[in-house]
């Protein structure tokens, strides 16, 4: 999808979900009114050289804003989460491919960490076009469980909140009519992305996923988000650009 351009936007509403993570709403019509769910900005953080790359967590339309969510890990987002509202930052957006959801009748999102606000997109998307929708969330423990709603399907590590264990724990709990029909759409970390992906799998559904690689441009300039993917050359897998052919994949194409 070529929708990506670059804007001036403004920072319009700020809350922290939790001790580490705010989230973040911009003013700019021309993000919120063309990103689909699965895609992502790249903003300018602060007197960090390189945009830092988001998955978009939701949007309003009406009001021309769009929103993310930042987990503070290092210099840049903890630079974008002290801004305070009314300041103005660079972004090139909405960048990367998206879900495409196609006719299947149930879909299922699966999100960990950070990858709840892609997810919660998708979630807002989908239900608006009254498709069933499952949503499964993973944490490590009650502290970090933000966006879940009433609904969804909770797992955290340390078992202090919803259910004990991992994603897998929460999605055997989902009663899956037809798995012909099923959808399964995945964003986190990599460990739990190929676990959900070989449980979807073995289930016979299509399963995609959302890698979140380390970017440097955003529009596959810079070489230094690749993926390997399978494929039927002498070394089995190629390297492609995350930002470009990506963020989201069939689980099946990827080498884990």
């Amino acid at each position: 999808m070529e929708y990506k351009q670059e804007y001036k936007i403004k920072l319009v509403s700020k809350e922290f979900l939790n001790s580490d993570t705010c989230y973040l709403g911009f003013e700019c019509p021309g993000i919120a009114n063309t990103a689909k769910p699965g895609q992502f900005v790249n903003i300018s953080a602060g007197t960090q050289f390189l945009k830092r790359p988001f998955g978009i967590a939701s949007t309003d339309k009406d009001n021309g804003i769009f929103y993310i969510g930042v987990k503070v890990v290092g210099k840049g987002t903890r630079e974008i989460s002290d801004f305070e509202t009314g300041a103005l930052f660079d972004c090139l957006g909405p960048l990367g491919n998206g879900f495409v959801f196609g006719d299947y009748e149930n879909i299922i999102l699966t999100g960990g960490g950070t990858g709840v606000f892609p997810i919660n997109f998708a979630y807002e998307c989908l239900t608006s076009q009254g498709k069933t929708v499952e949503v499964c969330e993973g944490f490590r423990d009650a502290r970090q469980v933000i966006l879940n709603k009433p609904g969804y399907v909770l797992t955290t590590d340390a078992g202090d909140i919803g259910i004990k264990g991992t994603v897998i724990a929460g999605l055997d709990t989902i009663d899956i009519a037809d798995t012909s029909k099923t959808l399964v759409c995945c964003v986190g970390p990599i460990p739990m992305m190929k676990a959900v992906a070989a449980w979807a799998e073995a289930k016979g559904m299509k399963c995609f996923v959302s890698m979140e690689q380390r970017m440097g441009c955003g529009v596959g300039i810079c070489l230094c988000c690749t993926v390997k993917v399978k494929d039927d050359g002498p070394d089995g897998f190629k390297n492609v650009r995350c930002c470009k052919e990506g963020p989201v994949f069939d689980s099946r194409e990827v080498v884990w």
